[in-house]
């Protein structure tokens, strides 16, 4: 169906169809305004959602490096100690020491009493 501004058709003419101009009036460029600050708003704060939620990821992966530090040091205190057990025990083998059985302690009298 053709709709034209005329109301009479004859068969075999073309006839330009309703006017193409578009019209804005003030009632539209208000919604349209209203429509473009909503989409600003929305995508700022989907922004500011990201970030945060970027910024939470990044001081929970601080904590969890600060942690593995720690850990990392407290594991090299513990191996350097039991390397000096290690030692002591391999030289005490090494100069032919025999653990003591029963230890036996010798008092001694104070000459003023």
């Amino acid at each position: 169906m053709l709709l034209t501004k005329n109301k009479h058709w004859v068969k075999g003419e073309r006839k330009r169809t309703i006017d193409r101009e578009v019209k804005i009036g003030p009632m539209s460029m208000k919604f349209a305004t209203i429509l473009l600050v909503a989409i600003a708003a929305l995508f700022y704060l989907a922004q500011s959602a990201q970030a945060a939620s970027k910024k939470y990821q990044i001081m929970q992966l601080g904590s969890q490096r600060q942690n593995l530090q720690e850990q990392t040091k407290d594991l090299e205190v513990q191996a350097a100690r039991l390397k000096s057990l290690n030692e002591i025990k391999q030289g005490t083998q090494e100069q032919g020491m025999e653990p003591v059985g029963q230890a036996s302690f010798v008092e001694q009298k104070d000459p003023n009493s």
